[in-house]
């Protein structure tokens, strides 16, 4: 709990210390959202725009007011509110990343049109990926790594039998796949978040996003 508290405390102070240092040229306007109350507290200034959302109501305030010129960060935690909020921001087909602690510190990846990143990344690797990230669509994995992390749950020997390939290749594509996806933790669980995130922002399934 405390390491919690100290990875806050110096996120918030990452933000401020950025937005505020002089000699920097002019940075895109950021929304960040989040539901953690000492994570939003502390970064509002001229170019991070803070939200708190703790229920749905919070969600629709939020996008009602919503200025398409910034760049939206969704940095929720609680998965239900993080899954309704992506759902509605794909529904207004908004733009936006979205930041997760099962991601290693400065790196992100991009599936579809989402960008993932992780919830301690600094305030300057935002601005670049705001600023330079590739438009197009682009993604990390291969379509038979989409198609594996669809089933990423199963047993290798059930991944194998589902799309015809050896066990051998299953556990090679699963090892890839948390390769690519900058994971912190090698552990199921965390593969499971991470997966549900990456659907929910891309529709009900993953099967036919394509790295060209």
């Amino acid at each position: 709990m405390v390491t919690h508290k100290f990875k806050i405390k110096h996120f918030n102070s990452c933000f401020n210390d950025f937005a505020y240092a002089p000699g920097k040229s002019k940075i895109m306007n950021i929304s960040f959202v989040s539901d953690n109350y000492y994570l939003c507290s502390g970064i509002e200034s001229q170019q991070f725009d803070a939200h708190q959302i703790t229920d749905k109501a919070d969600i629709d305030g939020y996008l009602q007011d919503y200025n398409p010129a910034h760049y939206l960060v969704v940095g929720v935690e609680n998965l239900y509110l993080r899954d309704n909020f992506i759902k509605k921001l794909n529904q207004l087909n908004i733009k936006y990343m979205v930041l997760m602690q099962d991601i290693i510190k400065d790196h992100c990846f991009k599936i579809g049109d989402v960008v993932f990143s992780s919830l301690e990344c600094s305030p300057h690797y935002i601005q670049k990926i705001a600023r330079y990230f590739p438009k197009p669509r682009q993604n990390v994995l291969t379509q038979r790594e989409l198609d594996i992390l669809d089933v990423f749950h199963l047993q290798n020997v059930k991944i194998a039998r589902a799309l015809d390939i050896s066990q051998k290749t299953a556990s090679g594509h699963r090892v890839n796949i948390q390769h690519k996806l900058r994971m912190k933790s090698k552990n199921t669980l965390a593969m499971l978040r991470i997966k549900t995130a990456i659907s929910r922002s891309n529709g009900s399934q993953l099967y036919g996003l394509l790295t060209h």
